[in-house]
């Protein structure tokens, strides 16, 4: 039989096609009778001498010799790169089995210390890997070979995540044996996409009901706002926008009868009808009701903030001196604007001490197991997040305060007190692998930097969390008081007359108004007058 692709016949063979049939299962049958071949190739595979034909370069010259260096370059990295996956699979736990979770955890924080990255970029480092040694061996051993470029491989593991292992193994078994050397970017990118469109798995996808999520989704930019992402299936979505517009409209109509009988108007945002005398529009009511509307947990009691919300503003931004952003929860920046208009409104305010060399927060001190309420928010303040390098998980919910050196109960004083020197805030399931000794922490002799290991030897070295912007608005201070001072000597100068008394005695002189001048330039002149000008 005959397949047309971009006008090319292709031919495909009965033994082919009885080939194909054999490894297909049900649930992966592709449509279609044969996958597409890649679309278009350069006529002479990729190395040195093609270089310069196809780069338009000059044989030999300085150009052409930097180009077949980066070629070099590539291939290397491409075997490098192979290298670094065999050894992030080799760390790689099993996700389905739920008595491994521990080992996962531990598994994600080696690999997190090891190339100083997130857990959750390193659980996904993990699944490729294993992905790509285990599933796509063929095409991995191109990768390893130097034949296929770093970029083309990763965007290929991208592809096959959400695919089934038996098209992975069917795509791998296409992509490997394509001449590689000879496809340029564009022919690889789009002959990928078809084949991957062509092995588009026919299984149901992900059911709605199991993508259920609200994610929140900070700004990349102090601008004062945030996201927050509600995911469902279409008909609890909608049934929860058209209540949410159901009840917009009715306070709005309230709000409108409040406002003609001069009655508290509810839902009012910061008093923006009372002033304006217009209901507030319906975008603005839905973000009232949602926000400000008790939530219905069925008889479930949802237990206190264990700590305030907490906005560290820096003086000279709440002075209105500088316009250095506020910290909302010890890692979001807001506005000082903002920072100054949230502070107006609390009618109580806790001083935050940090060090004006580097920022470190000053600790505060206690002598028992338990951190006392200031000391727990001082370590909240330290530690936003989970103190294990690369965990991003906050400590205002879940986190619990550990121990680095264990606290001695029989003798408090043999070492392990409670002190901030000696204190971090973990997530719970960190805290867990701490306590089964799967990762060790051991903070330094300067009670500043903390020392981490896990058994795989994975280890790293982190500083304390600061406060960025004291050492900036320190200087900034120190200059301040400088100029300061300065201008009060002057002024005390003047008011004494020191500076007329100076100006009288050493300042500059007026050859027109001070006799003396005359004398003391005059003096140097003398015996030149057999001299040759100028004098």
């Amino acid at each position: 039989m005959e397949n047309l692709v971009l006008g090319a016949p292709v031919m495909v063979t009965d033994a082919e096609v009885g080939s194909m049939s054999q490894t297909m299962t049900p649930a992966a049958v592709p449509r279609g009778a044969e996958p597409p071949r890649p679309l278009g190739r350069a006529r002479r595979d990729l190395d040195a001498a093609s270089l310069a034909d196809r780069g338009d370069l000059e044989q030999g010259s300085a150009a052409h010799g930097a180009a077949t260096r980066l070629l070099a370059r590539g291939r290397r990295a491409s075997r490098d790169h192979a290298e670094r996956l065999r050894d992030i699979a080799a760390l790689w736990v099993p996700r389905e089995d739920e008595d491994l979770r521990d080992d996962r955890e531990e598994s994600d924080v080696a690999v997190a210390l090891a190339l100083r990255t997130t857990t959750a970029r390193a659980g996904t480092l993990l699944r490729d890997a294993h992905m790509a040694v285990t599933e796509v061996p063929a095409t991995f051993a191109r990768l390893a070979s130097g034949d296929m470029p770093v970029e083309w491989f990763d965007r290929l593991v991208r592809a096959l995540r959400d695919l089934t292992p038996v098209q992975r193994a069917q795509i791998d078994e296409r992509v490997s044996t394509w001449d590689l050397d000879s496809l340029p970017v564009d022919s690889y990118r789009r002959s990928l996409h078809l084949l991957l469109a062509w092995f588009q798995s026919p299984a149901p996808e992900v059911a709605p009901q199991e993508q259920r999520d609200v994610a929140l989704e900070l700004p990349t930019v102090a601008d004062g706002t945030a996201c927050l992402r509600l995911t469902g299936p279409i008909p609890e979505i909608l049934a929860l926008s058209r209540r949410l517009d159901a009840a917009a409209r009715a306070v709005q109509t309230t709000q409108r009868h409040a406002l003609d009988d001069g009655a508290p108007v509810p839902f009012d945002l910061e008093a923006a009808a009372a002033t304006t005398a217009r209901p507030l529009p319906l975008r603005s009511l839905r973000y009232a009701v949602m926000t400000r509307s008790v939530l219905d947990t069925g008889g479930t009691e949802v237990p206190r903030e264990p700590f305030r919300l907490s906005v560290v503003v820096p003086v000279m931004s709440l002075m209105g001196e500088s316009d250095a952003p506020a910290l909302l929860d010890g890692r979001i920046p807001i506005p000082a604007s903002m920072a100054r208009m949230i502070a107006a409104e609390e009618s109580m305010w806790f001083r935050v001490l940090t060090d004006p060399v580097d920022g470190t927060f000053l600790p505060t001190a206690a002598q028992r197991y338990r951190p006392p309420e200031a000391m727990r928010e001082h370590l909240r303040l330290r530690d936003p997040v989970c103190a294990v390098p690369g965990c991003g998980r906050a400590t205002s919910t879940c986190s619990e305060s550990d121990h680095i050196q264990e606290y001695d109960h029989a003798d408090p004083a043999a070492g392990g007190q409670t002190t901030p020197e000696n204190l971090h805030d973990l997530c719970w399931m960190h805290h867990r692998l701490k306590t089964r000794g799967l990762i060790d922490p051991v903070r330094g002799p300067d009670g500043a930097i903390t020392h981490w290991k896990t058994r795989s030897g994975a280890h790293a070295s982190v500083a304390p969390n600061t406060d960025l912007l004291t050492p900036e608005l320190a200087a900034v201070l120190q200059a301040r008081w400088e100029q300061y001072e300065f201008e009060r000597d002057i002024t005390a100068m003047v008011i004494a007359g020191e500076l007329e008394r100076f100006a009288r005695e050493d300042g500059p002189t007026d050859p027109l108004l001070d006799d003396r001048a005359g004398t003391r330039e005059a003096s140097p002149a003398r015996g030149l007058e057999d001299q040759p000008p100028p004098f």
